[in-house]
């Protein structure tokens, strides 16, 4: 008999649509829920409801109430929750039923990186949230050692109900490919959501640096602005037009990588870079920054140079330093490619599957 297991996410709750096809190999039988607009296979139901990214009391009130309206008209042998919010939205809607509820923390976000006012006043209703739903969850899942600790610093799971996967994982058979890494000029890629705490702003100072010192290298940077603020908009990024490539959303990054030399991404924080991941599996070495999320993956001097965050000069050097030498470049790219391996879905796959049926089997 088939386990009927729902996987709740936010807007990129495609990105579980290679996981389903493991979980489906299980003898599961998968439903999607979630706000992406992509088109999923016919042998996963997609559900599409409204959830807003930022906090807002009554929308999130009309999403928890669909919630509820949905899990009771709609049986499961487990639900699983990704993204931030319904790590603890699906949980409050659930809290007087009895389906077991795990969930992966894939990042804290910006409210955990700023001290200001309103990163402090909802970084304190996130923990009261937390704290309200502790004992219906029966497993959190982390993806790096520093969330998982804070969030045992802050009681807000038990010491026996949690589990450290490292990253959702990546199929590897996508990446049949191998950068050639032989771009005139040299060139580096960053993928990622235009948001200060990415390290955009750094990356574009560290761009004009280079090109000030007289190194013509390309920049490649990729992804939707979402930012309008003072550190960050759109007349910020139209004045490195001159240097840096500014392509916006794509939809051929797989090709773009190829045609790089080089990954960058000067983020200040992240559950788990995927796109590291990505870099990885194309054999591109990679200049990062030493904090959570990246360094499980990107090890200095081993897959990549890392920088502190918000160091524009440190992360200059770095770039001129993998750019003219390729011997060093070249061993980066090797490690990666070999490194990436143990983060394959396949790998990341079995260990949900094992989680999904000890909580199934704990409930029976």
């Amino acid at each position: 008999m088939k386990k009927k297991i729902c996987l709740v996410g936010g807007e990129d709750v495609d990105k579980r649509i290679p996981l389903s096809k493991y979980l489906i190999s299980a003898n599961f039988d998968v439903t999607i829920v979630g706000t992406s607009p992509k088109q999923f296979p016919d042998n996963v139901t997609y559900v599409h409801y409204n959830l807003k990214r930022h906090f807002s009391f009554s929308a999130d009130y009309k999403t928890i109430t669909w919630l509820r309206d949905f899990f009771k008209n709609n049986h499961f042998d487990i639900i699983h929750t990704f993204d931030t919010k319904p790590a603890f939205l699906v949980p409050i809607a659930l809290l007087k039923t009895k389906t077991p509820i795990s969930r992966t923390i894939t990042g804290l976000g910006t409210i955990f990186m700023s001290n200001s006012l309103k990163s402090v006043l909802l970084r304190n209703v996130y923990i009261m949230l937390h704290k309200r739903v502790k004992n219906r969850v029966v497993k959190t899942v982390f993806q790096n050692e520093d969330d998982k600790n804070l969030y045992l610093k802050n009681n807000l799971i038990n010491k026996e109900n949690h589990a450290l996967i490292y990253s959702s994982g990546i199929e590897l058979d996508y990446y049949k490919s191998i950068a050639k890494r032989n771009s005139n000029p040299f060139t580096f890629i960053c993928v990622a959501r235009l948001v200060y705490e990415k390290g955009i702003v750094n990356l574009l100072e560290a761009a004009r640096i280079c090109h000030d010192k007289g190194y013509q290298f390309k920049y490649l940077l990729v992804g939707p602005l979402e930012e309008n603020s003072k550190r960050l908009n759109k007349s910020i990024l139209e004045s490195y037009r001159d240097i840096v490539d500014i392509l916006g959303p794509r939809h051929d990054i797989p090709e773009l990588l190829l045609e790089s030399d080089c990954f960058v991404l000067p983020t200040f924080r992240e559950g788990f870079s995927r796109v590291l991941l990505e870099a990885g599996a194309v054999g591109l070495p990679i200049v990062s920054t030493n904090v959570t999320g990246v360094r499980e993956f990107a090890r200095h001097d081993k897959e990549g140079l890392l920088v502190e965050p918000k160091n524009s000069q440190e992360l200059a050097d770095m770039m001129i330093k993998i750019a003219t030498n390729k011997e060093l470049a070249d061993k980066l790219a090797k490690n990666a490619l070999k490194h990436v391996e143990k983060f394959s879905l396949q790998n990341v796959a079995k260990q949900y599957i094992t989680i999904f049926n000890a909580a199934i089997n704990r409930s029976i």
